[in-house]
């Protein structure tokens, strides 16, 4: 699909935020603490730009593993981390969507590059499949290389083109 990631512009609400998480950590360097942004917050931003940048519309009920739906009624998962070399994080369930957003969030560089935006069955292949009881990550390299094999068609267009 795509050579090079495609990278949007965060909010300045973000940087704000991440300047005064800096800020926080360099305050308290002694004890060892480090306030990262993960978890529930970027997921909430990741959620945030695909609504903004695609398509979407949140669900009319929520669903484990469904983040947005298309207008023509596909379901969307959203993932994102805000470690550089790392891929989406999976915990187990039964929430399956059809199309998967992966967001690299830079919030050094007020960025988030889109990773993978395909169907989402080819990287549940790479989940284990029996004896799965907790957070599997999948690695970064293995989701560009599935990101490669992504052909325009599958993918979600974004509001830029």
């Amino acid at each position: 699909m795509r050579d090079k990631e495609l990278v949007l512009q965060l909010p300045e609400a973000v940087r704000d935020l991440w300047i005064a998480q800096q800020a926080l950590a360099k305050h308290y360097r002694g004890w060892g603490l480090k306030f990262t942004l993960d978890g529930r917050l970027v997921g909430d931003i990741a959620e945030a730009l695909a609504l903004e940048y695609f398509d979407l519309k949140l669900p009319k009920k929520r669903t484990a593993g469904v983040d947005a739906v298309t207008n023509t009624g596909k379901t969307v998962q959203v993932k994102a981390t805000g470690k550089e070399n790392t891929g989406p994080a999976f915990t187990p369930g039964s929430g399956y969507a059809d199309h998967l957003l992966f967001f690299r969030l830079n919030f050094e560089a007020n960025t988030a590059s889109i990773a993978y935006n395909g169907p989402e069955a080819p990287v549940r292949k790479l989940l284990p499949t029996s004896n799965w009881t907790s957070t599997k990550v999948i690695a970064l390299a293995a989701i560009r290389s599935l990101a490669a094999a992504v052909t325009t068609a599958e993918a979600l267009p974004t509001k830029l083109a």
